[in-house]
């Protein structure tokens, strides 16, 4: 589909596209309990979408 072509579902192609940028997003947030998603755009399409979970662990020290 082109810019400007309408499918099926009455979405233009941009509409299509933000749809699953929207979808991938979602996808690095399921789940996540500590951390962070960060979103790179440019020319204002989403190319990058990296996630960074921390895992906490708590009760245990180090002896030194």
């Amino acid at each position: 589909m082109s810019a400007g072509e309408i499918d099926s579902n009455g979405l233009a192609a941009a509409d299509v596209d933000r749809e699953r940028e929207i979808i991938h997003i979602r996808e690095a947030l399921r789940g996540l309990r500590f951390g962070t998603v960060n979103v790179i755009v440019q020319d204002g399409v989403v190319v990058q979408i990296d996630r960074t979970e921390k895992r906490r662990v708590r009760g245990a020290e180090t002896k030194a």
